[in-house]
């Protein structure tokens, strides 16, 4: 007789285990990833409405709504065709960049120019633990707290100790700037090998106090960020490396 096991993706020695502590992050990592997402993949909520429909072939499975709930932290509890909808844009944003024929199995309508141009340059979001694209019980694992996305930081619902964070965090890039030798017109210039022009331009303007970055700016934008300061003095920097220095 088989001895059953449980599986290595439900070990708890890697999450808060007070139950309490780790839905409440779980709500808010979940805002965090899903601002995280739409800013990498430049979809507004329209966009993700519309993928649902595509990815489940289901015309109202995701509303602009209650994308709007999840980001802002508002949502009590994810749905069923909430989570079903997450799971299947995320399994098919995958699909199409490696294994198109994929598609097929997954049940989405037939691929439009209009879907293809929003999946052209997409990222799914990949699961830590296995490496793989989230599924629809990943989102929901992310949801209990059960998962953390590496780099992705902040959350609509955190508390005022990240609305901090952004708006230190030009303080800290001015920092990286005078510490590396570099002026802001040699930095901005830096930048933009790594970013575009309006990112650098950013940067620089917020390093100079004149704009400071908001929370849901922070965590579409820390990769970036740490990216961009690594061309600068050539220091390796991860996200919550640098929210917790600002901290």
């Amino acid at each position: 007789m088989t001895t059953a096991t449980i599986p290595s993706t439900l070990d708890r020695s890697q999450v808060l285990m007070d139950n309490a502590a780790r839905r409440d992050f779980g709500k808010t990592h979940t805002s965090a990833v899903l601002v995280y997402w739409l800013s990498r993949n430049n979809w507004s909520h329209p966009n993700l409405e519309e993928l649902a429909s595509w990815a489940l072939s289901e015309e109202g499975a995701l509303h602009t709504s209650q994308i709007s709930h999840i980001r802002n932290g508002r949502m009590r509890m994810l749905g069923v065709k909430t989570i079903d909808a997450l799971g299947a844009i995320n399994l098919a944003t995958w699909a199409y960049k490696n294994e198109k024929a994929v598609l097929k199995t997954l049940g989405t309508s037939t691929l439009t120019a209009r879907i293809e141009e929003m999946l052209k340059d997409a990222e799914p979001i990949i699961d830590p633990r296995t490496n793989e694209p989230l599924t629809q019980g990943g989102w929901m694992e992310l949801y209990l707290g059960y998962i953390k996305v590496p780099g992705v930081v902040g959350g609509a619902s955190e508390s005022q100790d990240f609305s901090k964070v952004a708006a230190q965090l030009g303080t800290f890039i001015e920092t990286v700037i005078r510490d590396s030798g570099k002026d802001f017109s040699s930095a901005k210039s830096i930048f933009t090998k790594k970013l575009s022009a309006a990112q650098a331009t950013r940067m620089i303007s917020a390093a100079a106090h004149l704009e400071e970055f908001t929370p849901d700016e922070v965590t579409a934008e820390i990769g970036n960020i740490c990216t961009a300061l690594e061309a600068l003095d050539g220091k390796k920097r991860n996200p919550e490396a640098v929210v917790t220095a600002i901290g």
